[in-house]
């Protein structure tokens, strides 16, 4: 399955390796299923984590699911991580500790070249950024548009607020979190995010609060470490049914309107105009999408 930057609600961290997380993910409802070969794999076991990833992806693929792998950071130990994953069935890279666009630009060069070693269609391999860091906030619209592989980006808050000394709340992480968003957006990518730590996976409450701000404010999707994760993550990502409809009567409310040499109509007490009815288009192009999938 192709990484679809539409259908990215949840993307699930798993261990590479891990045969039961594995089971319990391909049983899910998780968009993306993220094979872990960085934070979640010590150093000794890296090599034996990379075969295991390989053999994960295929059976992510072989399942209609799409499956990327978290690569590590630093070019050398990245390259040994895209020979040993490279290949058919593989729908998307997540790039972790990403602070400049040369450095999401080498990767794709070195994806590249292995797609076309190994008859691969090119460009098909995607790329899901993590931002962890002061040098990649500040650096984030340079990134946002550093490659066309570039299909969704993110913050990694832990690792951003340890470096920054910060608790991990919304008050942290709102400015970053919306340059994040305005550079995803400009630069055509999908913006990850929401105001919390991605730890938080036995409060249910807390975190489908965290989920529907962040779909308040543009945000498209996040990162989960949990099953619990998964289903809000899908849920409150997703125009409801309701939002549809009223989406489709402001459309047809517009287009309808006696005065067509008029720019707006008067509709349920609100001014609609051509940006409203721009975002109830994509309101509702998102839900039939998701509907359909």
């Amino acid at each position: 399955m192709e990484f679809n930057p539409e259908r990215c609600r949840s993307l699930l961290f798993v261990p590479a390796g891990n045969a039961r997380y594995l089971n319990s993910a391909l049983q899910g409802s998780a968009d993306v299923i993220q094979l872990d070969l960085e934070d979640a794999i010590p150093p000794a076991q890296k090599e034996q984590a990379r075969a295991e990833a390989r053999e994960a992806v295929d059976r992510i693929h072989d399942a209609g699911r799409v499956g990327t792998v978290r690569i590590n950071n630093g070019m050398s130990v990245a390259l040994a991580d895209l020979e040993a994953v490279v290949g058919p069935g593989l729908a998307g890279l997540t790039v972790p500790k990403v602070a400049s666009a040369e450095q999401l630009q080498q990767l794709d060069e070195a994806v590249t070249a292995l797609e076309h070693k190994r008859q691969l269609p090119t460009g098909a391999i995607r790329l899901v950024a993590q931002i962890e860091s002061a040098a990649g906030v500040l650096n984030v619209r340079e990134i946002a548009g550093a490659t066309p592989r570039l299909a969704a980006m993110g913050l990694g808050m832990e690792d951003l607020a340890a470096e920054l000394g910060s608790s991990v709340d919304a008050d942290a992480l709102y400015f970053p979190s919306m340059l994040l968003l305005y550079a995803a957006c400009e630069a055509g990518v999908t913006p990850l995010g929401y105001l919390g730590s991605i730890t938080m996976y036995n409060d249910a409450t807390t975190f489908s609060e965290w989920i529907r701000r962040a779909h308040s404010l543009g945000f498209e999707g996040g990162f989960a470490i949990h099953p619990n994760q998964v289903e809000i993550l899908n849920t409150e990502f997703a125009p409801t049914q309701r939002e549809a409809q009223q989406a489709s009567q402001l459309i047809e409310a517009f287009e309808n309107r006696m005065d067509k040499s008029s720019g707006a109509v008067s509709w349920e007490g609100r001014m609609v105009d051509k940006p409203v009815v721009d975002r109830a288009s994509r309101t509702l192009k998102r839900y039939e999408h998701l509907a359909d999938s």
